[in-house]
């Protein structure tokens, strides 16, 4: 698309041929150029787009990329249950960091930590909206796994979740998720710990 020619917005119903080529552009300026390198601007010039219709649907470029995660990541909620709290968590880890590094998901998630770190707004929304959401399916695993046995009965599954999110992130920051490896021995350890007696 020509830089000169502007989409039609719809007001605050969202355009979906706008709203795909917004997505579009900011995945191929992170790809770029990373998080430092994108801005609001860069993406509506290349998305053809006005920079008050991204305004409208984004409060900030960290919401932008944060929907960009959301629409990208969606492989990693695509989940078979395999009957044990072990081999559940097994699957969706060695998934989710294969996603992070084959995808724009580890550039996108990454940004989204650094902006909360400069945003406190950015930081309520990534603790109240984004996160919730991210903590869902493991939140799953844990309550079927407390149902069925598999963990103490005085088992805080809401620190077991910090300790597996602490785990990735440390790992999808230093840029270490070719260690997968690990996985496997990280959840031996945390279920050795958290196992029913």
């Amino acid at each position: 698309m020509s830089q000169n020619t502007i989409r039609s917005s719809t007001g605050a119903a969202r355009n979906p041929q706008t709203h795909q080529a917004i997505l579009a552009s900011t995945i191929e300026i992170l790809k770029e150029v990373g998080y430092c390198g994108i801005s609001i601007e860069s993406v509506a010039r290349r998305a053809g787009a006005s920079k008050p219709t991204i305004y409208r649907w984004w409060p900030n470029k960290a919401a932008l990329i944060a929907e960009v995660y959301e629409s990208e990541s969606g492989q990693v909620r695509q989940f078979p249950e395999c009957g044990s709290l072990r081999e559940d968590l097994s699957f969706l880890l060695h998934n989710l960091w294969r996603v992070w590094r084959s995808s724009i998901c580890g550039e996108a998630f990454r940004s989204v930590i650094a902006e909360a770190q400069l945003d406190p707004q950015t930081l309520m929304q990534m603790k109240n909206e984004f996160m919730g959401r991210r903590r869902e399916l493991p939140r799953q695993l844990l309550e079927s796994a407390a149902r069925r046995g598999e963990l103490a009965a005085d088992a805080d599954l809401e620190l077991l979740l910090d300790m597996i999110f602490g785990f990735c992130w440390y790992r999808l920051l230093t840029d270490q998720l070719d260690a997968e490896r690990d996985i496997d021995a990280f959840i031996g350890m945390l279920l050795s710990g958290a196992a029913a007696r």
